[in-house]
């Protein structure tokens, strides 16, 4: 077969895709990437340009490739670590690198960058070279002490099965000039809704304009109802699938927004608007601009940083990026907050950001790479609902911006990255069970597991339903990795809850010698932190399972399978002579309970926030043997030490609930100077304690006796809102504003508080 039966089938499959307004992939494979390949790749792209009459093709791949195909092609050059760069971006066709593998997270957002018609190039090697293909990106990964030659290159394999299997697709290969795989392609709905603008509208007709799709009508119809509303505060939430359009549909609405509170505020609106990161929002900016421009404000100036935009100032509003951190702090200077991405950002951090503010908008992806919109509905918008002052507004987009609805490589993209697994539909027969505590537990066969693609997509579609922002590369890392492990719990055969477990440890004396040097190990999460921030030189030496990920089917959360996964997983460790077990995650009162539970005991906090999430990361630890027990309490009663002078620095804006359950975690007693008190200042607090005087003329006193109470194993009990109260003022130094209770009530229970910590120090009844 020739080069010339491959051009006929790709014209052949041009003409479906532009007939669909859908994509199309060739994946030419060979032994090695040379001219010889390139030049039929070019052969290729030639032809179909002249189909599209279009030249705006992207390069992407790692050096060497962009290196030889430089040299052949002209478009825009993309290496796979600046792969964030071109969110958002269009282009009409691409030629990817696909010899030595792929990052998952760069295939998702590069390939969903092509547009309809447009044709996708991939350079592979041998199709049976998939079977146990490891890239530089595992080297990269894998973690000491195991090497690459440890890795096992299951996700590969399975890529390659799934494409094999998919539809719009054609392989070649190169060397034998044979097609393995011809073009298939059965079109099964309409793709595209014609776009009907209605008569009677408030936004400009020129902003209509500006839509590509119904579904975009349908939101800035929604946007014309959001200031005639009868309650206080309106929130719109739009959720869509990636490449739905959402986020360019903030921009082409956000002129109007600016002219109605405009007209209401009587001065400049001031709009925040908020995502995991400036790429993210750059869309947001594009149509903005022009949206402005048909609306008449002409006149603006749009601030770049390390050319990205992140500020739109005119006459008639400010609008700025601003990363969820600073949010938290700056958003009651905002009149209208928008949050894109909004599941990208933790659920305690979005309830701050929002937190009495008037006008919201949220826009989040349900499946895709950037988080999952259920969770984010299943977590927020629930709590967010309950509050009745909110009216909300849900709209879900569904009809994709750049190529028509049923496109083959979007569903090939879904299936290899997982991004729409769905968990296990359970009915009342199943919940029943669980209530009768009839839950199994096991480890999963990572060989079987890949090849059951019904337990794979329900495994990860537990994932995909709940509270983590999830990429593709995770699952990667479970399937290859070594030292990562899955498990689940089942009822009735059914998954409910999902477990990946990375085994952690037993570093030698050299590779600790590099990290206390600053070397960061691949994949030591917690013995890194142990060594770096407590110089334990002995806990990397141990053994330890970290829980990467638990997350439970979100149709039965709060029956007890977490922990009852939690129990499972000690067990399993224990019976493996492990040392601990441990996790990380982003704090929040509701898991630290949950953890806390279950015996884990925090050991470690970052001070800083997380620029992106905006939470704290916590680690907790249980320890598995006598030895490692004291250890822990060890670690525990430092952190503890540390906690209390954070609180009044970088952790003064930490949730108060959360440090009072941080503070009860203390196992050991640790030593600091005991406060010692004179007559003077005896006499001072018994003013203080007869309401003859104010806490601000005796907290010279009490914030060293508030530390030295939490420094103590042996302190008495105070009821949950006194130390809210007690901790918030004296070791955070919050305003009184910024405390629990109303009017008079806080300054009572702060003196009540302070009246039990006194008489627990001088031993009084």
């Amino acid at each position: 077969m020739t080069v010339r039966s491959l051009l006929e089938e790709v014209s052949k499959a041009a003409e479906i895709a532009a007939s669909n307004r859908h994509r199309f992939m060739v994946i030419l494979c060979s032994k090695e990437l040379n001219d010889r390949v390139v030049k039929i790749a070019k052969r290729i792209y030639k032809k179909h340009r002249k189909r599209m009459n279009e030249d705006n093709l992207l390069i992407a791949g790692r050096s060497d490739f962009l290196d030889i195909t430089r040299k052949y092609f002209e478009g825009e050059f993309l290496h796979y670590k600046d792969s964030p760069k071109v969110l958002g971006q269009t282009y009409s066709s691409l030629l990817i690198d696909f010899t030595e593998g792929f990052h998952p997270n760069d295939l998702g957002i590069i390939v969903e960058t092509i547009k309809e018609g447009g044709i996708i190039i991939a350079f592979s090697p041998p199709i049976e070279q998939w079977e146990n293909l490891k890239s530089r990106w595992h080297e990269e990964l894998v973690s000491e002490p195991y090497t690459v030659e440890d890795v096992t290159g299951r996700f590969f394999a399975r890529f390659m099965r799934r494409t094999l299997q998919a539809e719009g697709i054609i392989i070649f290969d190169a060397d034998r000039r044979k097609i393995i795989k011809h073009y298939e392609f059965e079109p099964k709905e309409i793709s595209r809704e014609e776009i009907v603008i209605p008569e009677d509208i408030e936004i400009k007709r020129k902003l209509y304009k500006l839509c590509a799709t119904q579904d975009q009508v349908r939101v800035l119809q929604v946007f014309e109802r959001f200031f005639d509303r009868k309650r206080e505060r309106k929130a719109v939430v739009i959720t869509a699938d990636r490449g739905r359009g959402k986020t360019a549909i903030l921009g082409i609405a956000t002129p109007y927004i600016i002219s109605r509170m405009e007209r209401l505020l009587k001065r400049p609106v001031r709009i925040m608007v908020v995502a995991p990161t400036p790429q993210a929002v750059q869309t947001y900016f594009r149509f903005l601009l022009k949206a402005m421009v048909r609306q008449g404000m002409t006149k603006y100036f749009a601030k770049e940083t390390n050319g990205l935009i992140t500020v739109v100032n005119s006459k008639y509003a400010r609008v700025e990026y601003v990363v969820p951190r600073r949010a938290m702090l700056e958003k009651d200077t905002a009149d209208v907050i928008i949050v894109d991405e909004a599941a990208g950002i933790d659920v305690p951090v979005l309830l701050k950001i929002t937190e009495g503010v008037r006008y919201m908008i949220f826009s989040t992806t349900i499946h895709g790479y950037e988080g999952t919109g259920r969770g984010f509905a299943i977590r927020f918008l629930k709590r967010l609902e309950s509050d009745e002052t909110v009216e909300i507004e849900r709209i879900h987009m569904e009809e994709p911006i750049r190529y028509g609805k049923g496109d083959p490589i979007e569903k090939w993209l879904y299936d290899v990255l997982l991004l729409d697994a769905q968990p296990a539909e359970l009915d009342d027969e199943d919940v029943e069970a669980i209530k009768q505590g009839k839950l199994e537990f096991r480890e999963v066969d990572k060989d079987a597991l890949v090849n059951d693609e019904k337990l794979l997509r329900e495994f990860f579609g537990i994932y995909v339903l709940a509270h983590y922002r999830n990429r593709p590369s995770d699952l990667a890392i479970l399937l290859d990795m070594p030292n990562h492990l899955p498990f689940i719990v089942t009822v009735n055969g059914k998954p409910v809850c999902s477990l990946h477990i990375a085994v952690e440890g037993n570093l030698d004396d050299e590779t600790i010698e590099k990290i206390k040097e600053g070397y960061k190990p691949k994949g030591q999460i917690i013995p890194d932190l142990m060594l770096k921030h407590y110089w334990d030189f002995e806990f990397p030496k141990l053994v330890g399972a970290r829980v990467v990920r638990i997350a439970t089917h979100p149709s039965v959360m709060d029956m007890g399978i977490g922990s009852f996964a939690l129990a499972k997983i000690v067990e399993w460790a224990y019976g493996r002579d492990m040392d601990w077990v441990g996790s990380g995650f982003g704090v929040s009162p509701e898991l630290l309970r949950f953890w806390a539970k279950n015996h884990f005991t925090p050991v470690h906090i970052t001070p800083q926030r997380n620029e992106v999430s905006g939470e704290h990361t916590l680690i907790v630890l249980r320890a598995l043997k006598y030895d490692v027990e004291d250890v822990v309490e060890k670690l525990n009663s430092e952190f503890t030490r540390r906690l209390i002078e954070y609180l009044a620095d970088e952790l003064s804006d930490l949730e108060t609930e959360t440090a009072v359950l941080l503070l009860r975690s203390l196992r050991r007693s640790f030593e600091i100077p005991s406060p010692r008190f004179g007559k003077v200042e005896r006499r001072r607090m018994s003013k203080y304690f007869q309401g003859m005087s104010l806490y601000e003329y005796v907290s010279d006193i009490i914030r060293p006796l508030v530390r030295y109470y939490y420094s103590r194993t042996d302190r008495d009990e105070l009821e949950e809102v006194e130390e809210e109260v007690l901790i918030g003022k004296c070791l955070q130094l919050k305003h009184w504003s910024e405390l629990p209770g109303e009017g008079y009530k806080k300054y009572r229970t702060l003196l009540n508080a302070v009246k039990k910590v006194w008489r627990w120090y001088y031993g009084e009844d």
